[in-house]
């Protein structure tokens, strides 16, 4: 498991954006070291910072891997349109 503990790397995301322009992150997949995609469900959003004054939009939320419950937290930029997991704890 040690392979995908890496961190601030690119994501393929699935989110749901509402008509207020608000982001709710939903599933997300990434190539880990041995280059093997991992597909991730995120099961909870536990904080989410999306002020619109600044580059991007953070999430702190929870998701099972391997059968743990895992922390995650999520970034994504306005202007590059780009998601990244910048951590993996838990």
């Amino acid at each position: 498991m040690e392979s995908i503990l890496c961190v601030d790397i690119p994501v393929q995301m699935i989110s749901c954006t509402d008509t207020d322009g608000k982001i709710t992150p939903m599933r997300f997949r990434f190539r880990d070291r041995n280059g093997e995609i991992i597909t991730i469900t995120i099961n909870k959003i536990l904080s989410t910072d999306q002020d619109r004054g600044s580059l991007g939009a953070n999430f702190v939320g929870m998701a099972s891997l391997y059968g743990t419950q895992k922390t995650l937290r999520l970034r994504y930029n306005y202007h590059a349109h780009e998601w990244r997991m910048s951590g993996l704890s838990g």
